[in-house]
């Protein structure tokens, strides 16, 4: 296996943490009976953050790990996608996706892409010489 080749696992673990720490942070809120602005807001908004450190500590060793981070965000989004659609299929009075649905998935990928951004930098200062002064 080439030192450049897509880590599937990896993508496909990412979307799932990432999404599962989305999860973790609205079901509390939801039980605490936060509003529905407030809960898209933190869903919204933790689409990016979520997204970050899960790309940063899954995409450290990776060759190409900015490019692993947008692919664990469109992994994410995919599956979100396809289970809102499958429940569509079967109850078709289901409303269509809102809007703040998809910006919540392209920050998904930004997120992700951030992340892998750290690690590729904290990957490259890692291999850097120290300087002595």
């Amino acid at each position: 296996m080439s030192g450049t080749s897509l880590r599937w696992g990896r993508i496909a673990l990412g979307g799932f943490l990432a999404e599962l720490l989305l999860i973790l942070a609205v079901i509390p809120l939801q039980a605490a009976g936060g509003g529905q602005g407030a809960i898209t807001t933190v869903a919204v908004a933790g689409s990016f953050v979520a997204f970050i450190p899960v790309a940063w500590w899954l995409g450290r060793r990776l060759a190409q790990p900015v490019l692993h981070g947008v692919l664990m965000g469109v992994f994410a989004a995919a599956v979100y996608t396809g289970l809102f659609f499958a429940g569509q299929l079967f109850d078709p009075t289901i409303p269509p996706m809102p809007l703040m649905y998809y910006v919540a998935h392209v920050l998904k990928l930004a997120g992700g892409a951030v992340g892998g951004w750290l690690a590729r930098r904290s990957a490259v200062a890692a291999r850097a010489p120290e300087v002595v002064a």
